[in-house]
């Protein structure tokens, strides 16, 4: 192993403008490589370490599609089943031509439309339907993703691929199947049965107390600024599938380390049965879906995306190391998540930085890359 060639391309991203970072890489349930390096503030007093908690935003994907998948494993939400089964607000679903008129979908929304952010939906919060919804005493995650079904989708459902609030309303298709809130079923299926104590969708006070300070990274000048870190969601009881979960870095290898190992901890709890991993890495995108998501990611050429974010498919286009059917996801601040189930490797990289669009196309593969060249996996 040369994990030298890993610590010193970590730590030059600091000349980057990365305020601090961290990278643990796992496996076969050890624990290969952990490097830590700058600061969680923006006055770099408090070094990153294992106590320091992260808003997880997009990262917070891959819990929701594994919680959906554990419904669909046990029957109780079917992939081709159409969205209005569990909330009928959907079934009367219009979808907006370019010149603004409206048609009943020829398509139904199907929870399958939600894994693979086909949808036809967009990432508007703002939207008048979703605020005056958000706005309402007593607003919840399903209350805001009912009424979001007067918003007209943007193209049929499965014709196209389109980065957007798909997975928050997974998350209130998940709530409906389990009958308990998001957070409540996580808990019960992820958090506590994988020992996960710090991550969750509460602002409570000892919890944002540990929250590393947020940056925003300047183009101009390759540094970071701090921003403000305030609860910026839809709405107080709007828990986010999409993007609304804090953690730590030990608490998210729990989840990928699981997955990598066939859906089994260590102490023999099983949160997904092999098969049902199986499903996880398969792309589903048609071609046309397949552009658009090509296309409008600029990052990811040889992959695809499957029920779980993105699908390693073609090593020749992607110069990856890592195994085909290889996935996971990325967040707003530049955070990546790996699975490899045929090395059961996983790897997570946490960093807290808002606009470092060259984190996703140029870190991130560079990490991948370093990571099973320096431990031989």
């Amino acid at each position: 192993m040369h994990p030298e060639l890993l610590d010193s391309y970590l730590d030059s991203l600091k000349n980057c403008g990365v305020p601090g970072l961290d990278l643990i890489i796992r496996q076969d349930r050890r624990t290969l490589y952990r490097h830590m390096t700058g600061y969680e503030d923006a006055k770099g007093t408090r070094p990153i370490s294992e106590r320091t908690l992260y808003r997880l935003y997009s990262a917070s994907k891959i819990f929701t599609c594994t919680t959906a998948m554990r419904l669909v494993e046990e029957g109780r939400i079917g992939l081709t089943q159409p969205v209005s089964d569990f909330i009928p607000e959907y079934a009367d679903l219009q979808v907006q031509s370019p010149d603004g008129t409206l048609t009943p979908t020829s398509e139904p929304l199907r929870v399958i439309h939600l894994f693979t952010m086909t949808g036809g939906m967009d990432y508007n919060i703002g939207h008048p339907v979703i605020q005056e919804a958000a706005h309402a005493p007593g607003a919840t995650t399903l209350s805001v993703m009912r009424a979001m079904a007067r918003k007209p989708a943007l193209f049929t459902p499965g014709t196209h691929f389109r980065y957007s609030l798909c997975h928050d309303l997974l998350g209130a298709v998940i709530e409906v199947a389990s009958g308990m809130t998001l957070g409540a079923y996580m808990k019960k299926v992820i958090f506590d049965p994988l020992g996960m104590k710090e991550t969750g969708f509460d602002w409570d006070e000892p919890r944002v107390k540990r929250l590393a300070d947020l940056f925003r990274f300047e183009p101009g000048t390759g540094t970071s600024v701090e921003i403000p870190n305030v609860d910026d969601h839809i709405c107080p009881g709007f828990e986010s599938g999409g993007g609304g979960l804090i953690g730590s870095v030990n608490d998210y290898i729990l989840l990928l380390d699981t997955l990598a190992n066939d859906g089994l901890t260590p102490d023999g709890y099983r949160l997904l049965k092999p098969e049902t991993i199986a499903m996880m890495e398969v792309n589903r995108l048609s071609p046309d879906p397949l552009r658009d998501f090509v296309g409008g990611m600029n990052r990811l050429f040889g992959y695809g995306w499957g029920l779980c974010g993105r699908v390693h498919i073609n090593p020749a286009y992607s110069y990856g190391r890592s195994s085909v059917g290889e996935f996971g996801w990325d967040s707003a601040t530049g955070m990546y998540a790996l699975v490899d189930r045929k090395k059961h490797v996983s790897l997570f990289y946490s960093m807290h930085m808002h606009g470092c669009n060259f984190a996703y196309h140029v870190i991130h593969p560079k990490i991948r890359d370093l990571a099973y060249e320096a431990l031989d996996l």
